[in-house]
């Protein structure tokens, strides 16, 4: 499967393209509906992110909740690498 076979699957395939891209973050329930149901959700959502998409509902969430995400797994990924240098080495 091709790394961007979930596309082909989106609940959004058929829809305008205009409810995923509303004037205001704030008028994205329609859209957020239609990905909460969505099976092709999280791949959506990671290719946003990857891609640095700055505009639209992508994977249910707008633009400054994947900016959000973002931060969190940045703070998430610095606390473990922090708890791994900070735990002892077991040789055996």
């Amino acid at each position: 499967m091709a790394s961007d076979d979930w596309q082909d699957r989106g609940a959004c395939r058929l829809l305008p393209v205009e409810i995923f891209f509303p004037p205001a973050e704030q008028e994205a329930d329609e859209a957020k509906a239609i990905c909460a149901h969505c099976e092709v959700r999280q791949p959506c959502l990671e290719f946003a992110i990857a891609a640095g998409e700055r505009f639209g509902i992508w994977g249910g969430l707008t633009t400054q909740e994947r900016r959000a995400l973002v931060a969190a797994r940045r703070r998430n990924r610095a606390r473990q690498a922090q708890s791994d240098e900070l735990s002892p080495t077991f040789t055996g």
